[in-house]
This record gives C-alpha cells, structure tokens and sequence, in this order.
C-alpha cells in the first residue's frame, strides 16, 4: 500500500515538474431524450486553472474534427445540436497557458445511445370508469419540443390492471398510443 502510494506521488511530481497536462478522465455521454451532455472528470493532477476544448467529428460522411466549444471552465459540454441520425467521435482535452493534454475520446451515435424517458401519465375517473391518457417523451429541438414519434415511429404501452379487493391481474396492450 505504501509503496502503491509512494509511485502515485513520485508520477504526480513527475507530472507536475515535466509540464505536461494530463488528459481529462472518465469522459462520457449522458442522453436522455436527444438530450446529450458529453462529461468527463477532471485531471487527476494539473497546475493552475485548466479549460478544456470539445470538438466532434462525423463518422459519416467522414469529416474532420470541428470545435464544439473552446476555453471551457466546466467539465461538461451540451452536443445536443449534433444531428440525431448521425454517428460521432467526441473528444476532450485540458488545456493550460500553451500547453494541452492528450485528446480523451468517446464514440457516440443518439439513435442508440439515448435513454428514452417515461412517458407522462393522467389517470381520471369518471363515471365508474378510469381514463387513463398517456402522453409520449419529447426531445427539446432548437425552441420547441417534438415527440420522439418523429424519431422512432409508434410505441406500445403495456397496462396491468386489477380490480379493488383482486389479485388477478389484466393485461391490455395499447396499441399504437401516441399524443
């Protein structure tokens, strides 16, 4: 332990002496609803204030890198704006006075790699009869919401049900439900 610990603070020195930067750490993607958000966790050690430049770049058709953002302050950079349909490399690198760190890289294509949300429910009863109304994710673009419908067609939801004072349960699949 003591000596795992000892090579730790003799690499950090080396780091620290030899100037360079070392890259960010843990970089990934967080997507939600084609709401993505590129993370990553800072270097483990680095002199002064570090920023950090995002670029992309298209696997399809091949492009080069593109600068999402410069001189960034945090450690996370919204790439929402990239098409939905398309197939990226994302890349992050800390930078300090002249000096930059290596490039740490994700691959990233929304189609698969968003998590969709739940839909919204309203439950009503009305007259001895429960309405049930679901209302299916949306995916902000630009100034307005659009439905994941847009993306992905229709879904199917699946309603287990039961009666007061039962334990059978009902199944009734939707269909295509959609508002």
């Amino acid at each position: 332990m003591a000596a795992a610990l000892r090579g730790a603070l003799w690499g950090c020195l080396l780091l620290c002496v030899s100037g360079i930067v070392p890259k960010p750490q843990n970089a990934r993607i967080n997507s939600v609803n084609f709401r993505s958000i590129l993370l990553w966790d800072p270097p483990g050690v680095y002199k002064g204030n570090v920023s950090y430049t995002v670029q992309s770049k298209s696997n399809f058709p091949k492009q080069s890198f593109n600068n999402v953002t410069t001189n960034l302050n945090v450690t996370e950079c919204d790439v929402s704006s990239l098409s939905v349909y398309g197939t990226y490399v994302l890349r992050v690198r800390a930078e300090w006075e002249d000096e930059h760190s290596d490039w740490a890289v994700v691959k990233f294509k929304p189609m698969a790699d968003t998590v969709i949300g739940p839909p919204s429910v309203n439950v009503k009863s009305e007259s001895g009869t429960l309405h049930v109304d679901f209302t299916g994710p949306a995916a902000d673009h630009e100034h307005e919401k659009w439905s994941l419908k847009q993306y992905y067609g229709s879904w199917n939801y699946r309603i287990l049900y039961w009666k007061k004072g039962s334990n059978k349960k009902i199944f009734h699949p939707t269909g295509s439900v959609w508002n």
